[in-house]
């Protein structure tokens, strides 16, 4: 049976995960990765049942390999941060939707404001940061701790419901494509596809303790979502066109339209855009 005691520590566990995921541009960011986290994360793993022993070696050892913080920061940046390659997204609505700012982002948003969550001027990330959904998640986790010693209702969204929802969809895809970069742009010390791993375990163990309806079958198989998210930022080629009009053709689709710039498609088509209402201006706090 799981205690309040577990609960909190489930709710630092992902919330060490959250802060190890953000630019290590602090001077002790090194030392605190290398030297406090995997204590952190060994400790909280015990109370809370989590097997993360052999990832969380091998991080030891690939942090023990980085000689000093700004080969941390290089290391982060080639990974998440250089415009114009492929890299591991960690905006994973990608890996849920196959683009960026798709309805699984706007689905997140709507889970963080159900909890009483506004958006905050000073955070420019997207609502589908990894940082933020498990800085989310630990919050859900220590409210539901707190609803259960004071007796006051729990948050309307459990924490195992959002990982189930989200984040148990995405990690594969995210940690496939760490190990991939890792490979591909020859870090050797790359710490967080090791990371990514602890991360995979903790939500499968906890996922695992969700009821079927829980975790919701993907809408779109995660290789596709991955390639997607990839190539998002790539232009599209006179050959890529070619293979786009052959195969309308083949199908007996029109291709006339493709000829035609996507800026000024619905001009020349005659078409006009509809523009909603704007949305009333909002607030999100960190869920730190």
């Amino acid at each position: 049976m799981t205690t309040d005691a577990t609960r909190m520590s489930t709710s630092e566990f992902f919330l060490c995960l959250a802060r190890a995921f953000a630019i290590p541009q602090a001077a002790d960011s090194l030392e605190l990765l290398r030297d406090a986290l995997p204590e952190d994360l060994a400790e909280l793993a015990s109370d809370c049942g989590y097997d993360i022993d052999e990832p969380l070696s091998d991080y030891r050892a690939a942090m023990a390999g980085i000689p000093d913080g700004d080969r941390l920061l290089v290391v982060y940046s080639r990974l998440f941060l250089v415009p114009g390659d492929r890299h591991p997204s960690l905006n994973t609505g990608a890996y849920l939707d196959g683009t960026v700012a798709g309805g699984s982002v706007t689905a997140m948003e709507t889970c963080y404001r159900r909890c009483g969550l506004e958006k905050d001027d000073g955070v420019q990330d997207l609502p589908d940061h990894l940082s933020i959904q498990l800085e989310f998640v630990a919050r859900l986790f220590a409210d539901e701790s707190q609803a259960r010693i004071t007796d006051a209702a729990p948050p309307p969204i459990a924490a195992g419901e959002f990982l189930a929802t989200f984040v148990a969809r995405w990690i594969g895809p995210f940690r496939a494509d760490l190990e991939e970069a890792g490979r591909r742009f020859k870090l050797a010390d790359n710490p967080y596809r090791h990371l990514a791993r602890i991360l995979e375990s903790a939500v499968r163990a906890e996922v695992a303790l969700q009821p079927a309806e829980a975790a919701p079958a993907s809408t779109i198989d995660p290789e596709i979502a991955r390639l997607r998210s990839q190539l998002a930022g790539k232009p599209i080629t006179e050959e890529d066109l070619a293979i786009i009009r052959a195969r309308l053709a083949a199908d007996g689709l029109p291709s006339d339209h493709v000829a035609i710039p996507v800026d000024d498609r619905d001009r020349m088509m005659g078409l006009s855009t509809m523009v909603p209402p704007a949305a009333p201006s909002h607030r999100m706090a960190s869920p730190g």
